[in-house]
């Protein structure tokens, strides 16, 4: 695999992310996840999960973190349809093994601070990483970031336009996306299956297949509202199962109720 560059989301869309999930949490859950932030202090829990959820892609430059470079993507072949662990991930080292290692992680009775504390740090990245539909795309362009786009006068490559360029030319409140992102589930999510990351995983593909590339370099502003409104729903459903994971891992086991329905 090829590392890529740009972070997925950059730094504003995983806030989002990791924000709109707390708002989903279980009391159960909230009071752990509370505790696992305090391993590094912040004025808030807004700004303690800023730091975690962010931290993992300031990290994987740095001398001793290199290795976690590729935990952020996924290549999976052009002519294929499914993901494979064998093919795509045989070292396990890819964005949809890592979601599974570090839920994991946050099970272990007795893990140290430190070490729960970057687990959630994972977590809340790559499950943020997963829905950027291009960190499930292909090896050959590096997941976009070799396909060059010209958008409102600018130029950039089609992975940055996916993650960033969008998000900070059309989010004008983020404050309010977040209310609108916890407030697009009825009750908080619980009953995580750990098998359905694969799922997840050739959800993002297909849609890198099928929506993530223009037709041409010069981006129209029909392609950019039907992208805005992807990753729009993309953020959302990051959130949501975000939110389901640490419901299933860090609180109840399972809802009798079955899983919580969206509100809209």
């Amino acid at each position: 695999m090829t590392a890529s560059p740009s972070q997925a989301w950059g730094p504003q869309g995983h806030r989002l992310v990791g924000e709109s999930a707390a708002g989903m949490l279980t009391p159960e859950t909230r009071i752990r996840v509370e505790e696992i932030l305090a391993y590094a202090p912040s004025e808030s829990l807004a700004d303690a999960i800023d730091l975690a959820c962010n931290w993992p892609d300031g990290v994987r430059t740095q001398e001793g973190w290199t290795w976690s470079a590729p935990l952020h993507y996924v290549n999976i072949p052009r002519y294929s349809q499914q993901y494979e662990r064998e093919r795509d991930c045989p070292d396990g080292l890819c964005v949809t093994e890592g979601i599974l290692r570090y839920a994991n992680e946050l099970t272990y009775p007795g893990l140290e601070a430190e070490r729960r504390w970057q687990a959630f740090a994972f977590l809340c990245q790559l499950v943020a990483d997963l829905h950027q539909p291009l960190h499930a795309g292909f090896l050959d362009d590096r997941g976009g970031n070799l396909v060059e786009i010209e958008y409102h006068g600018e130029t950039w490559n089609l992975h940055r336009f996916w993650d960033s360029v969008l998000i900070r030319e059309r989010l004008d409140d983020e404050r309010a996306m977040v209310a609108d992102l916890q407030n697009s589930v009825n009750r908080p999510p619980v009953g995580w299956n750990p098998a359905s990351v694969v799922s997840w995983t050739e959800e993002s593909h297909r849609i890198a297949r099928e929506s993530a590339y223009p037709q041409q370099e010069l981006i129209s502003e029909a392609f950019a509202d039907r992208s805005w409104a992807i990753i729009q729903q993309q953020l959302r459903q990051a959130a949501i199962r975000l939110a389901l994971i640490l419901n299933t891992v860090l609180g109840d086991e399972e809802d009798p109720s079955g899983p919580a329905e969206s509100g809209r």
